[in-house]
């Protein structure tokens, strides 16, 4: 017998278990692909699993909602007995053929459940036991599975599984929780091993970098470590040259050591005989020092004994302009003596203005013929620059008429053969200096150049105009000196010659009759031998002074232009022939002061000095007068005698 009441018109069984397989099947497929992701991933995706089938199997919105049709647009007819005809059955009742409708098995989704294995959660296990309690749950309900048209069997059916499905989610749920609590400490652990990895990672960067950097340095000590043994095997290839020197320089000391030994016995008989050669030294040297002495003593004796003023008389050869021009008579009787004639034989007069003889004779210490050379003239000269070297005072000064060759003798033209007084004693006072070192003297030259140009004294040396006085050096008057005078000292007869030129140079001349540059100035050149003898403490001081007088010639209408120096000329010399006589007279009072040149040679001309006069007279007949009047003055130089000299020589005081 049939049931009145109405068929259920929603399939429950089909709807929930297909909403529970198709939730079970994503799941598994969720779970599927999150096995290789971390557990964070994992865990929440299986989180999101459980929550839809939470919601899908709520069993109070079941209850309450189970016997409610559902809304009209979310219904889905399943299909009924009426839709399907069976053949051969028919309802008794209705006349109506009684259709069966297929049932489908109800499963329930069921949570997956989460197992822990270390931080990893295991998807598949959780699958595989909800896949086995459903399989279990529709079997037991397929086994007894009441009639379709049984409703209330079907109702109990339904809630025998109801129960069983709400005991499975109890068991689900509790899995859960405890796969929640899991989920927890396995989100804290990934966020503590976050900050942890994030510090490895910075470690790593550290360490990446370090490494880097002793890559780096492990190159740079490569590189150094092919250097160094590069460097180590050339030192091992050096060693070992040097280890062979040694043992040869070993060797070679070996001998050595020997020939010291030997030298030092040769030096020690070396050291006795110098000894024994010194102490002879000694006695030498002061043997050659008292024979010097000696020496000395018998030059200045020789010396004195030739006069110490000498008068020289030279004879100038004839210019090539003056070859067609008549010459004077002069007979050269002796070396001392000459003859002067005129030409024509005529009788001159005196100054008195008596008649003298044709021809005069004059007698001199020398009378140079006009063949005589430089060198002749030097070689007489070079006894008395020996004095001048040995402490003497010596003045050398060049007499006669403008023309006559005064300053040719004394400085000459440039040449071995024609240089004058003046280089040739510069070059023989640095022979002579040489020898004197060998004696122990060491000496120091000092020069200077000036003029005498009316009474005004100039220095040759300096460019400047200045103003010059003649001063004593001493209370006792025997020496002298010139104030802003420029004074050089000569290393070499080189500088002696450069400072001559600059003299000539800066010399007052005029032109003359006689002479188209004719000296109108007394040129000085003055040349201080300072000698120092150590080991004796002596000094030696010696005063040489080379003087190129003026013209002498007489005033004539001419040359009335030049009045004023021609009389201060004629003045200067007039005084130098009156100091002259006064000293051969030995009058107390001798007048150097009346002119510059004879205050200024005052130290050369008296006392303790030596002095030679070169007269230098012209051959020609047109200067026969001048010269008469030059030998006249020279013969009365030569008559003077200043008796005995004394040299300038003191003791060296000892610093201490």
């Amino acid at each position: 017998m049939e049931s009145r009441l109405p068929k259920p018109k929603i399939q429950l069984g089909n709807s929930i278990s297909g909403t529970i397989t198709n939730n079970m099947k994503v799941n598994n497929q969720k779970m599927t692909k999150d096995q290789n992701v971390l557990p964070q991933s994992s865990s929440n995706s299986t989180s999101e699993t459980l929550k839809k089938a939470k919601s899908t199997i709520n069993i109070n919105s079941k209850s309450a909602n189970e016997n409610k049709p559902p809304p009209k647009q979310n219904l889905v007819r399943s299909k009924t007995m009426s839709s399907i005809v069976t053949k051969g059955v028919k309802r008794p009742a209705t006349g109506t053929t009684m259709h069966t409708e297929a049932k489908k098995q109800f499963t329930r989704p069921v949570k997956p459940t989460i197992q822990r294995t270390g931080t990893m959660l295991t998807g598949n296990t959780t699958n595989k036991t909800v896949q086995n309690a459903t399989g279990k749950t529709a079997t037991a309900a397929g086994a007894a599975k009441p009639s379709k048209w049984d409703l209330k069997g079907r109702l109990a059916h339904k809630s025998n599984e109801l129960s069983n499905i709400q005991q499975l989610y109890k068991e689900t749920a509790s899995k859960y929780n405890i796969a929640q609590e899991k989920l927890n400490t396995l989100e804290t652990n990934v966020n503590m091993y976050k900050s942890q990895a994030e510090k490895y990672e910075n470690l790593n960067k550290i360490l990446d970098t370090e490494l880097r950097e002793v890559k780096a340095e492990r190159e740079d000590l490569s590189k150094r470590l092919e250097i160094s043994e590069e460097l180590f095997k050339n030192a091992s290839e050096s060693l070992k040259l040097f280890k062979e020197k040694c043992t040869m320089q070993e060797a070679i000391i070996l001998e050595h050591n020997s020939e010291v030994k030997e030298l030092r016995t040769n030096l020690d008989l070396q050291k006795q005989m110098n000894d024994e050669l010194m102490t002879n030294k000694n006695e030498l040297q002061s043997l050659v020092h008292t024979m010097d002495k000696d020496r000395r003593i018998l030059h200045n004796a020789i010396q004195e004994l030739k006069g110490n003023i000498r008068v020289f008389c030279r004879v100038r050869p004839r210019t090539p302009t003056e070859l067609g021009k008549v010459t004077c008579t002069m007979n050269f009787v002796d070396e001392c003596t000459i003859e002067v004639g005129k030409s024509d034989g005529s009788d001159s007069l005196s100054c008195s203005g008596k008649v003298r003889g044709t021809r005069q004779e004059f007698s001199f210490d020398k009378v140079f013929p006009p063949t005589a050379k430089q060198e002749d003239i030097f070689e007489e000269l070079a006894l008395l620059v020996q004095s001048a070297l040995e402490g003497y005072n010596v003045c050398v000064f060049a007499y006669g008429q403008t023309g006559s060759g005064k300053t040719y003798t004394m400085e000459g033209v440039p040449g071995i053969e024609t240089e004058g007084m003046i280089p040739r004693t510069v070059r023989h006072i640095f022979q002579e200096m040489k020898q004197f070192q060998l004696l122990g003297w060491e000496y120091r030259i000092e020069a200077s150049f000036l003029e005498i140009y009316n009474e005004h004294i100039i220095d040759l040396l300096d460019s400047q105009s200045k103003t010059h006085e003649i001063r004593m050096a001493d209370s006792k008057g025997h020496d002298l000196y010139v104030s802003n005078l420029k004074i050089e000292e000569i290393h070499s007869p080189e500088e002696l010659h450069e400072c001559l030129l600059i003299a000539q140079r800066n010399r007052a001349v005029a032109a003359t009759q006689s002479n188209e540059r004719s000296s109108r100035s007394h040129s000085v050149t003055r040349i201080k031998l300072i000698g120092v003898h150590n080991t004796k403490e002596e000094i030696s001081i010696g005063n040489l002074n080379l003087v190129d007088l003026a013209g002498s010639e007489r005033l004539k209408g001419e040359e009335s232009v030049r009045m004023a120096e021609t009389k201060n000329i004629n003045k200067s010399l007039a005084n130098l022939g009156n100091v002259i006589l006064a000293l051969l007279k030995r009058q107390e009072h001798i007048p150097y002061r009346n002119s510059k040149l004879t205050h200024l040679l005052m130290p050369s001309l008296g006392g303790n000095s030596k002095t030679l006069m070169l007269l230098n007279i012209s051959p020609l007949d047109e200067c026969y007068n001048e010269t008469l009047n030059s030998l006249r003055f020279a013969s009365n130089v030569n008559n003077c005698k200043t008796g005995n000299i004394k040299r300038t020589r003191t003791v060296l005081q000892n610093s201490s």
